[in-house]
């Protein structure tokens, strides 16, 4: 069986609670204000913490003009995938806000999908396990969650996202 479903995002810094920085420096050669990087990078591993997911490592950009309106690009990498932030600079005084590109899913939402799937193949759901508590929806990657049914038979949920959004494929088989 496959369908497209679409998945819930959490995507901006406002809506998770993260307050907007404000990283103005100046830049070390010159008194033209610049972002300080340290806090952009901040920035962006207070927005995957809060989203539960653990940065391994987070790159921004050095030298970015505090200048409103003015954006740029961070990447971390969170469980072995790169997330990208799109970093807006909002006034002279160098607040910034950071916006995942990327859409992140939290897994324990897509249960009662996992359930319906194996259901109806006519087994009841007894555990599963998918790898992870959030995923990291990038169009073109692929997750599974390992499914175990009453009797014990092992099959396999793989989802593909089709979208920007967590729109997403899915399937279940026997393994």
């Amino acid at each position: 069986m496959i369908r497209s479903t679409p998945m819930t995002a959490l995507t901006r810094a406002r809506d998770l609670g993260i307050p907007l920085l404000v990283l103005m420096g100046l830049g070390a050669c010159d008194l033209t204000p610049k972002i300080d990087k340290s806090k952009a990078e901040a920035l962006v591993k207070a927005v995957l913490t809060k989203e539960s997911l653990a940065p391994t490592s987070v790159t921004c950009p050095e030298n970015e003009k505090n200048e409103k309106g003015h954006t740029f690009e961070c990447t971390a990498v969170a469980n072995e995938v790169e997330v990208h932030f799109k970093m807006e600079v909002l006034d002279d005084q160098g607040t910034v806000m950071a916006t995942p590109r990327d859409h992140t899913m939290v897994v324990s939402s897509i249960v009662p999908e996992l359930k319906a799937d194996l259901e109806a193949t006519g087994h009841q759901l007894k555990s599963l396990d998918c790898h992870g508590e959030v995923w990291v929806a990038i169009k073109g990657a692929t997750v599974t969650c390992d499914l175990v049914d009453e009797a014990g038979k092992a099959y396999l949920w793989t989802a593909t996202f089709t979208g920007d959004k967590g729109e997403h494929t899915h399937t279940v088989a026997p393994k």
